[in-house]
């Protein structure tokens, strides 16, 4: 995954950046252009990007963890509703299916359980209401 490869690059380069920017924001223009730094805001700029990077990192690992929330809690209610009796929405490729083949499916499940339901009672019609 892309973002196991940033995390990856990144690993302690954020500490890192802080105390950096710390030194090079402390240091006179000799000192730096000793270091061969001879354009401190430039390379402020660009150790700046790295916790950026770490920032946008974060959003995403936020993101991602709210959206599995959500999956999760999509799938309880859709396994009570299978416990039910409900279709499963999953087909023989262990993936979701088609918004009008599931549709076809509940269908078909739902005029099967009134022909159930009407051969078993006295009762020819459905109930209305």
């Amino acid at each position: 995954m892309e973002g196991q490869k940033t995390r990856a690059l990144l690993g302690k380069m954020p500490e890192q950046a802080n105390r950096l920017i710390h030194f090079l924001n402390t240091q006179t223009s000799e000192e730096l252009a000793t270091l061969d730094i001879r354009d401190r805001t430039g390379t402020i700029l660009d150790i700046k990007r790295v916790l950026t990077m770490r920032t946008l990192m974060q959003n995403l690992d936020r993101k991602c963890q709210d959206m599995q929330v959500e999956i999760d809690s999509f799938t309880n209610k859709f396994t009570v509703l299978n416990q039910k009796g409900l279709p499963s929405p999953v087909g023989d490729n262990d993936r979701l299916m088609k918004h009008k083949d599931y549709i076809h499916n509940v269908n078909t499940f739902s005029v099967n359980q009134a022909s159930a339901s009407s051969s078993t009672s006295t009762e020819k019609a459905l109930p209305s209401g």
